[in-house]
């Protein structure tokens, strides 16, 4: 027959045990559904190896491209190695705000910015909602990237690898991911 003892150090150790499980599914709750799992399991060398190439978003993608105080469109995107992304959120008939429009002038100073709108309701992305918000005329050239719904899974796919989230400024080097702000 058990002891009182006994009794309580097993009961203790299911208790820990129970806490420690709590625990762990609480913080992969919280990681899994704020999308901070993504950068966290990629620092860890564990993140998901299917590609998540900035060239698989610009393959889907035509481009519109606002430089010299013009804007030529659609045309196959041009890679540049070094840029700024912006991936926003997109509804249709909504314009940008005017800051976030200021923030994209001020990179494009010093290097292209590729704007790539993610579409709230997997509706086709207009290019006139941009054509009165982005700058034309940056020392570098603004891209706006757009793409058809039936691609909107490449792009979110790569969205979802690299940032987890939307309204976010990415910084590229090549294919790579230097920093990330949240805009």
């Amino acid at each position: 027959m058990p002891t009182d003892s006994s009794r309580r150090k097993k009961r203790r150790r299911i208790f820990f045990i129970a806490l420690a499980a709590l625990i762990f599914a609480e913080t992969g709750y919280i990681l899994g559904t704020t999308g901070l799992i993504y950068p966290l399991l990629a620092a860890l060398g564990w993140g998901r190896t299917a590609s998540a190439a900035f060239s698989d978003v610009l393959a889907v993608s035509q481009s519109y491209v606002f430089y010299n105080g013009t804007i030529k469109g659609p045309l196959s995107p041009d890679k540049y190695n070094d840029a700024y992304v912006y991936v926003i959120s997109y509804a249709p008939g909504v314009v940008l705000p005017q800051n976030l429009a200021t923030l994209i002038a001020l990179d494009a100073a010093e290097k292209p910015v590729y704007v790539l709108p993610v579409s709230q309701y997997r509706t086709p992305i207009n290019p006139e909602d941009f054509v009165d918000v982005l700058p034309d005329n940056a020392k570098y050239p603004v891209i706006l990237l757009v793409y058809p719904p039936d691609k909107a899974t490449a792009v979110s796919a790569w969205v979802s690898k690299v940032a987890g989230q939307v309204n976010v400024r990415l910084e590229l080097r090549g294919d790579v991911v230097k920093s990330t702000r949240q805009i």
